[in-house]
């Protein structure tokens, strides 16, 4: 289980003294060994194993004794020195250096009094005006750069590699991505930049200029497409710039090309261009996103001006209110789902689940069909066969009008899968169209140019999205209310029941084992899943590490994806002294993306997340009969008004089951909904206290709450979608 600390003042001193140390000695021998290589096969032996060196370790050397770091800085000029004149030589007899010899950059900047060599301009020049030129390929231009990059860093004094490093980023930017050289260096990026030392800032200087305005549009639009797709396919995962909130700071320079671009549409280059870059926007800045303002920014500033053009251009183009209805044609009336691709995760869970207990209703079944129509938006994942065969064992019809702008990759068209999905649509004569999605221009295109009757948008968080020609607004999110507000806006719920093979598989026991010996035996332990962008909350953390502090049996498990570093620096924010934040950091692991089917065994007691709350995987992790705490937005007094509130207006004519209910729900909460920080804290540590008899009884309640909740919810959300449905159709026969 890999665990991300930073090192204690005591206890990094010595680890660096003996990385000093170790570095020392590797120099040793590297320049022993270079005086021995007469080939170029021995050569790239000896840059492969800088792959496994890292910047600290050369920082390190600033923990050498005078003698040593004197050893140390001279080794550094002997070996670069021999480095330049065995690479020099191969360059010289026509040989390549790949991607692997930009290692090189480590060494050449830990080198501080390092001179230029001149030797190398030569092979500057001659890939400078080679690079990008008319008639090479991608293929041709990655070499060039290569050899660009690598001179550069050959050649240049120290205070000048940062410059080369800044120019690499923005060349590979240009290239095909989809090119097996391209994917060479993106591996190489995603695996060496965090050990090179390139910072997010460095990075981020080099976005900057490549975003400007007049350099993009300088660009061929595959060029402009190429800026992007490494941004999202390989910057993106570079470890310490994953979901990294500086990537916010490009928002500007993204709109700003987003409207340009739609001033351009005239041309339907443009407008494809638009569309993707909206695509692109929605992904970096969503998983950065932590509260509804900011969605709010995004749906004004992004999403309604792309409407706004989307609509625009449907009706210069004839396809706007372009839909039909014929009963002639049709036996059911016909439900479309627009979903952006077909995999196994919670907004999959949550419509599955619908979808099944409303096919399994028999009005239902009789008066309407379902087809879902698949973006296929393998920008983010590709659907998968499994999820498709599960829907169609419902009886729901996938349609699949794109797959073919697939094969061009990472460059495919988005709207032209907008116009494809649109006409599918069409001719399929869908009444009403659900869009669970909230800021893709395809999705935006389709609803904007109006292509069905009845246009539903469907909430699994984002309450604020709103563009022209959405008709109602529902979400399963809604405490079991049919109508609520939610941000300003009115939402009609759909309570839904989830389908228990989702929340609790069966798993073998020793594979539940085997992941718990993972963890130290002897502890409790608390945790979550989910990404861990919800747990970037200050307050959230002083609670958790009180509770720890309280229980020192304790361990916390964070699982799921997310920028780690940023995380810790919160938990670290917690702590006055740097020794005990390290400390207790030993005690947090981080566990990635895992199998919830798994994991959600080994959690003890859920400490849900505030203010973002976790959604369908607390959920999921109670149905294992796990225990969670969470933290209210209401009231003591407010929950048990709703809750009573809608106990009345419940179908179910047992009057004790009612009174059950209300009971057991009464007492759930005084061990497991808080509603202060002091509350939190205080049943944390209850929980984590328990005897196994109470333990036991706490579990009894919640596992008879659940079995009458389902009932409940199951019921009263097929009735209420088939009444929206119902509240339509009236509306369609005035």
């Amino acid at each position: 289980m890999k665990q991300h600390n930073n090192p204690s003042p005591q206890e990094s001193h010595s680890s660096v003294q003996q990385k000093a140390q170790n570095i020392l000695h590797y120099l040793q021998c590297l320049a022993l060994n270079l005086s021995t290589i007469s080939s170029k096969p021995q050569l790239d032996a000896t840059i492969k194993e800088f792959q496994c060196l890292h910047h600290k370790d050369f920082e390190s050397a600033l923990y050498l004794d005078t003698e040593d770091l004197a050893l140390y800085n001279a080794l550094l000029l002997q070996i670069t020195q021999g480095l330049r004149d065995k690479i020099f030589e191969v360059l010289m007899q026509g040989h390549i250096c790949a991607v692997e010899y930009l290692n090189l950059y480590m060494l050449f900047a830990a080198t501080p009094h390092l001179k230029a060599d001149e030797r190398f301009e030569v092979f500057i020049q001659m890939a400078q005006n080679a690079l990008f030129g008319e008639g090479a390929s991608d293929v041709e231009n990655a070499m060039l750069l290569e050899l660009l990059i690598l001179s550069k860093i050959l050649s240049y004094p120290h205070e000048m590699l940062q410059k080369v490093l800044k120019e690499y980023i923005g060349l590979i930017s240009l290239l095909d991505i989809n090119l097996p050289s391209s994917l060479a260096h993106s591996q190489f990026i995603v695996e060496r930049f965090e050990a090179l030392g390139v910072s997010m800032e460095l990075f981020l200087e080099s976005v900057r200029f490549t975003l400007q305005e007049e350099y993009y549009f300088a660009l061929t639009p595959m060029r402009r497409r190429s800026v992007l797709n490494w941004q999202l396919h390989c910057f993106w995962n570079v470890s310490h710039f994953f979901n990294h909130p500086s990537w916010l700071t490009l928002y500007a320079l993204w709109k700003h090309l987003f409207y340009t671009l739609l001033d351009k549409s005239y041309e339907l280059q443009y407008l494809d261009e638009a569309m993707y870059l909206q695509f692109f926007m929605y992904h970096m800045c969503g998983n950065n996103y932590h509260h509804q303002a900011q969605w709010r920014v995004f749906c004004d500033e992004i999403d309604r001006v792309g409407a706004s053009y989307y609509e625009k251009f449907a009706k210069t183009q004839g396809i706007y209110h372009r839909f039909e209805s014929s009963p002639s044609r049709k036996a059911k009336k016909r439900i479309g789902i627009l979903r952006d691709r077909l995999v196994a995760n919670s907004p999959y869970k949550v419509e599955y689940s619908l979808l099944k207990n409303l096919l399994h209703d028999e009005e239902f079944s009789q008066e309407y069909e379902v087809r879902i129509y698949t973006m296929k938006l393998l920008e983010k994942s590709d659907d998968d066969p499994v999820v498709i065969k599960y829907y169609q064992d419902l009886g729901v019809s996938i349609v699949d009008v794109v797959s073919h702008l697939n094969l061009q990759g990472f460059y495919n068209s988005h709207l032209q899968k907008a116009l494809a999905i649109k006409e599918a649509i069409h001719k399929d004569c869908i009444d009403i169209l659900i869009s669970p999605n909230n800021g893709y221009g395809i999705s935006d295109f389709i609803l904007a140019s109006r292509s069905a009757k009845v246009q539903i948008y469907y909430s699994h968080g984002n309450f604020v999205y709103d563009i022209p020609q959405i008709d109602a607004r529902i979400t399963h999110i809604c405490q079991n209310k049919l109508k609520l507000t939610c941000e300003g806006y009115e939402f009609l719920g759909v309570p839904v029941k989830m389908d228990d093979r989702f929340y609790n598989p069966p798993v073998p026991l020793e594979f539940i084992k085997t992941h718990r010996a993972k963890f130290p035996d002897e502890m409790k332990i608390v945790g979550t899943i989910g990404r861990l962008t919800k747990l970037d909350s200050l307050e959230y953390w002083q609670c958790v590490v009180k509770i720890m502090q309280a229980y020192p049996q304790s361990i916390y498990l964070a699982c799921g994806n997310g920028n780690v570093r940023t995380i810790e620096e919160k938990i670290t924010q917690c702590f006055e002294d740097s020794q005990q934040a390290y400390i207790f950091l030993k005690r947090i692991y981080f566990a990635g993306y895992v199998d919830s089917a798994i994991y959600g065994h080994l959690i003890d007691v859920w400490l849900d997340s505030f203010p973002l709350e976790q959604g369908e995987s607390r959920i999921e992790y109670t149905a294992k009969g796990g225990i969670d705490l969470v933290m209210s937005k209401e009231s003591q007094d407010e929950r048990e008004k709703r809750i009573a509130s809608w106990l009345e207006q419940w179908y179910h004519n047992d009057q004790t089951t009612k009174q059950e209910f209300y009971s057991l729900v009464t007492q759930e909460q005084l061990s497991l909904v808080a509603f202060s920080l002091e509350d939190y804290v205080s049943k944390a540590i209850n929980l984590l206290r328990l005897s196994p008899d109470d333990l036991s009884r706490l579990k009894h309640i919640r596992a008879r709450i659940k079995s009458i909740f389902d009932q409940y919810r199951s019921e009263l959300g097929v009735n209420a979608f088939k009444q929206i449905l119902k509240d339509f159709d009236n509306v369609d026969k005035e």
